[in-house]
């Protein structure tokens, strides 16, 4: 039997990863892992620069972050993100034992990348903005609009995307850039985004035989 190989920054990545069964779920881990990732990004580029974030009042500004870096910290605990898709498929072009897992993870890594290039046409011109509104966006698209189940990841429940949609949509005139709402923008954004991820379909090879069936039929 192969065992795939150790490695710490796979094996790290997320400690306790919830691996859905259903692609329809595999759908919502890959949301998730988009959200991680910009989420991870987001705070530690401003950790760095020390910058001060804020929506609206110090209790407004408090929840939405508070809130969100608490989201963080369950994402980390129970989805991978970007990086260990890069890690993996370097891995997997020099060791056929990590290319067996990298197939395993075909369809997450398909419909993260169906979000990734709808992200990267919207900022093809100009740098991304607000990515902390943007992961609060495509999370109530997706549990709320869509009605996708959220049972593997019970910390989503406790969460109301709408009352943190609401601050930044309070205070619409502190987000305008260059006259442009870019608050307006986001849904939009979030919308292709959620939108791209509904309607991926990812094409399970059918016309694959195992070795082990066709050992059998030779019998």
């Amino acid at each position: 039997m192969s065992v795939i190989p150790k490695n710490n920054f796979i094996s790290n990545n997320c400690i306790n990863r919830v691996r859905p069964t259903m692609l329809r779920d595999v759908k919502t881990e890959a949301l998730l892992v988009f959200c991680r990732t910009a989420l991870e990004r987001y705070f530690t580029k401003i950790d760095e620069v020390k910058y001060v974030t804020t929506v609206g009042t110090n209790e407004d500004t408090n929840y939405v972050y508070e809130t969100l870096r608490g989201l963080l910290v369950n994402l980390q605990d129970s989805v991978v993100n970007v990086d260990y898709f890069i890690d993996l498929v370097g891995l997997a072009n020099k060791n056929p034992l990590f290319k067996k897992l990298a197939k395993s993870e075909e369809a997450l890594i398909n419909y993260y990348d169906a979000m990734a290039k709808v992200m990267q046409e919207h900022y093809a011109e100009t740098p991304a903005y607000l990515p902390e509104f943007l992961v609060i966006c495509v999370l109530e698209n997706w549990i709320c609009g869509e009605e996708h189940s959220i049972v593997l990841y019970p910390f989503l429940q406790d969460i109301d995307f709408l009352e943190l949609m609401s601050k930044f949509e309070e205070n619409r005139k502190y987000f305008e850039n260059k006259d442009k709402c870019t608050v307006r923008e986001i849904h939009k954004l979030s919308d292709k985004i959620t939108h791209s991820l509904q309607e991926y379909k990812y094409k399970v090879n059918k016309k694959r035989v195992s070795k082990t069936r066709n050992r059998s039929k030779r019998q």
